[in-house]
């Protein structure tokens, strides 16, 4: 008997809760196992393609639209650029100097390392500096990215979107994405200043857009690495947009402002790919 969908779910949601609690108990978010819960997706995909005989091939090892890298890689970082300047327009939240600072057409790097060097330099160096430490980063930051996006978008996303439609499939794993983060939410992972909220609202809502981008990247190019490199550089920037925003008022502000450009971006992704299941579907019903 083959062990369907709703098993996987049920099996990564268990194991990796288990694992949360292994993390709380060590010290929660600064615990040394956090890492390695990001391999669970994947750990429990591969032990049911075993016992169900499926091919690994159906995860998309290939690079065939290698022009997908691009969008894969910037527009994370540009909707990270974009929250940036929204808070920072209204008022909402500023920039912190701790990081690196504009004056006069000029940025000096102060607390991260980039891979041109810190010294003072015009803005357009920089913003090539940036690009290229995020970049360079993304490889080594794959491996983690990847043992989440092997469970998620190569075994799951296929199972979802065949059963309910690809609009809903892809809505449904953002929301499992989400709750999947739920324990480790809790201990004040990305809204220590809303743990609860964060953890039953706020985080669903951000993966639900997230995987909306992810979701359209595998599909259009049957890829896994698109949606790794993706997730990666996601990671990264987002990093770099919470070490360096300090909010004018409630914290939260700044995750909510970043989820809502997510959900614009993730919107946009759904509505090409209706478009693409509405020319398919109509051209099944021509002669």
């Amino acid at each position: 008997m083959k062990l369907n969908f709703k098993w996987y779910i049920t099996a990564v949601m268990l194991t990796s809760f288990l694992w949360q609690w292994l993390i709380y108990a060590t010290g929660g978010v600064d615990s040394k196992l956090f890492p390695f819960l990001m391999f669970f997706p994947t750990i429990v995909a591969i032990t049911f393609i075993i016992i169900n005989k499926e091919s690994f091939k159906t995860i998309g090892w290939g690079l065939r639209k290698w022009w997908y890298l691009f969008p894969a890689f910037f527009v994370p970082v540009m909707v990270t650029l974009l929250t940036i300047l929204l808070l920072t327009c209204f008022h909402w939240a500023s920039w912190s100097n701790e990081i690196f600072s504009f004056k006069d057409g000029f940025v000096d790097v102060n607390k991260v390392k980039l891979i041109l060097g810190k010294q003072t330099q015009t803005i357009s160096f920089f913003i090539l500096n940036l690009g290229l430490t995020i970049l360079l980063q993304s490889i080594p930051g794959s491996i983690l990215t990847l043992g989440e996006e092997i469970g998620w978008r190569g075994y799951l996303q296929k199972k979802l979107t065949e059963k309910f439609g690809i609009v809903s499939g892809l809505i449904l794993l953002g929301l499992i994405w989400g709750y999947w983060h739920l324990p480790i939410i809790l201990m004040g992972w990305n809204f220590p200043s809303q743990p609860v909220l964060g953890a039953l609202f706020l985080m669903p809502l951000g993966t639900v857009g997230m995987g909306l981008f992810f979701g359209y990247l595998y599909i259009k190019t049957n890829s896994i690495w698109m949606p790794t490199l993706a997730h990666t550089s996601l990671n990264l920037s987002a990093g770099l947009l919470y070490a360096g925003m300090t909010s004018n008022s409630d914290r939260v502000i700044i995750p909510l402002v970043f989820i809502g450009v997510w959900a614009v971006t993730g919107a946009s992704c759904l509505l090409l790919l209706r478009r693409r299941q509405t020319n398919t579907d109509h051209e099944k019903k021509l002669p």
